[in-house]
């Protein structure tokens, strides 16, 4: 049940941000976005489970060498969940909060998610 939450976050987030963008992208690069959103909060919620923090906070260089990207794509990407409400700069350059809670309902940091459109 929380992976179709995951997924369907994860589709309207890519859909708008292709709607949104300013250029051209093919369905692969579609899927590539919806992949790396996905490993992000998935990573958000292991950090989030394992941790048991009030806050979870990722680093995107870690992430850039965990996923095996660039810190430019996991910026575009965290950009991208951030338009969502899922993500939030913080004040340190390259850490992000992410809010992961009520995705998988467990009871670590983030404050709540409005999964519908519109």
């Amino acid at each position: 049940m929380q992976l179709g939450r995951i997924r369907d976050v994860v589709r309207h987030a890519v859909h708008d941000f292709v709607r949104n963008g300013s250029r051209i992208d093919t369905k692969a690069r579609e899927q590539e976005l919806e992949q790396l959103t996905f490993a992000v909060l998935e990573f958000g919620k292991m950090r989030c489970q394992f941790y048991q923090d009030e806050i979870t906070i990722v680093d995107v260089t870690e992430l850039a060498l965990r996923l095996r990207e660039t810190t430019r794509a996991i910026t575009r990407t965290l950009k991208l969940l951030e338009k969502r409400g899922l993500a939030e700069r913080t004040d340190v350059p390259q850490l992000w909060r992410l809010y992961v809670r009520d995705l998988d309902q467990q009871p670590c940091g983030g404050r709540s998610i409005d999964l519908r459109t519109g």
